[in-house]
């Protein structure tokens, strides 16, 4: 599906006034740009929006790079015309949280036949359509309510009927008794229908914040990390700062750790370390909520969470130095720093090569390139505990290690953490590379045959 008619004026099936919604900022986003953000992102690359008001809706739209697809813009009771194929029709209204949603409804809107209409319906919702039991196509239409979310899909063939009706309402009634209409269930939590109140606005942003809350990976990252960052993200939304700038001014609280190592201080550098760890989520939070994530902004984020990393690694040794001028500090950070940059061009390399990410989390792709019969026992046997490896995780141990031993402990737990891990990435590079061996030999004898 290729076409998308957004209505922007005229009545809704809620008998709504439609050019009401586009200007509205959900979460900083104007409506519009929110909904043709995630359109584009399932594969939409030619919007025909219908309204009268087309001078405003454009200053809205215009100068992000963000949108690439044509648009076209069309008053009211003209004519649309697409050649062929099923055609996205969506209300001004309807408020999507993310795109995954819309491409499954889009995907099994595909499969209607072409005299078929597709409309998303929120079932928990108060009824307001009724079905026929037999054909279990809609045949009538109750009006009123938020069931209807505002999403359709039709044949190009019938977009004549739908624009030149100007009154979504009296559309969907007529069609509601024609059997010829197919309801699909909406995912609770990833719609929501506005209405003309503000606290219709504040709802839709519950909603679209509450969701970005379930994004992260691991027990510590979504019950308690989570709970801490959202509130904070919720503010950085309202400011103009983008995520590439939370991510830099959060780890530059995160590289404060290391001189508070250094100087004999390991629980405030390891709380400081966990301070940042917790914020961590909220450049991720702020790029999604404001719909700005790109492959660009993992790499920012991913490259200056190294710097807390490495600060911490530089700090520990010296800070144990410090204290008894023990030549094992110093061998030990030597080691730790030598195996943590040794992790990092390997890692870097294996996302820049095997993946389409800049985030650290998709190096658990290495699974997929290896035959698990080929692995040592050893290297199965870490793979279970990798996820020890995230930052959430190791940062809360650190605290708990530097009230326990200081330095001292936190060092040996360091190295001897290390060591685990740069077993199971020797492993990772030798079986990569010998993948990479006989891929070539491969493609050697095909071309020699």
């Amino acid at each position: 599906m290729k076409n998308a008619i957004v209505f922007c004026s005229g009545a809704g099936t809620n008998g709504e006034d439609l050019s009401r919604f586009p200007g509205r900022f959900i979460a900083q986003v104007p409506q519009l740009k929110r909904l043709v953000i995630n359109c584009q992102r399932t594969g939409i690359d030619q919007f025909h929006i219908i309204t009268d008001n087309s001078g405003y809706l454009k200053n809205i739209l215009m100068d992000d790079p963000r949108i690439t697809s044509g648009i076209n813009w069309v008053l009211p009771g003209e004519s649309v015309s697409i050649d062929s194929g099923r055609v996205l029709v969506l209300e001004s209204s309807l408020v999507l949280v993310n795109s995954a949603p819309l491409e499954k409804f889009i995907g099994d809107s595909s499969e209607c036949r072409e005299d078929e209409f597709s409309v998303l319906v929120q079932q928990d919702a108060g009824p307001v359509v009724g079905l026929d039991g037999e054909t279990g196509y809609v045949n009538s239409y109750f009006g009123g309510g938020n069931s209807v979310l505002g999403a359709f899909s039709v044949d190009s063939k019938e977009l004549a009927a739908i624009v030149s009706s100007g009154e979504f309402d009296a559309w969907f009634a007529k069609e509601a008794v024609r059997n010829r209409m197919r309801v699909f269930s909406a995912d609770v939590g990833y719609w929501y229908r506005l209405s003309d109140t503000e606290e219709s606005v504040k709802e839709a942003e519950r909603i679209i914040f509450s969701q970005v809350g379930k994004t992260a990976t691991g027990w510590i990252a979504r019950n308690i990390n989570g709970r801490a960052s959202l509130p904070l993200s919720k503010l950085l939304v309202r400011t103009p700062l983008t995520p590439n700038a939370v991510s830099v001014i959060i780890n530059l609280i995160g590289v404060i750790c290391g001189p508070f190592y250094a100087l004999g201080h390991p629980v405030l550098g390891a709380l400081f370390m966990q301070a940042a760890t917790v914020l961590d989520r909220c450049d991720g939070e702020v790029a999604r909520i404001k719909l700005m994530e790109t492959k660009n902004g993992q790499w920012v984020d991913t490259i200056s969470d190294q710097f807390t990393v490495l600060s911490f690694l530089i700090g520990v040794p010296v800070g144990y130095y410090l204290q008894g001028g023990s030549s094992v500090a110093v061998v030990l950070g030597s080691y730790n720093i030598t195996v943590f940059i040794l992790f990092l061009i390997w890692s870097f390399y294996f996302l820049i090569k095997y993946t389409n990410s800049g985030s650290l989390v998709a190096y658990f792709e290495v699974d997929k390139h290896i035959n698990p019969k080929e692995l040592s026992f050893l290297r199965k046997f870490l793979a279970r505990l990798r996820f020890l490896g995230r930052r959430n995780y190791y940062s809360a141990a650190l605290v708990l290690l530097a009230l326990i031993g200081g330095n001292s402990l936190v060092l040996f737990a360091t190295s001897f953490a290390l060591t685990f891990f740069l077993i199971h990435q020797l492993e990772d590079v030798i079986r990569i590379f010998r993948i990479g061996k006989q891929e070539e030999v491969f493609q050697e004898e095909t071309e020699q045959g």
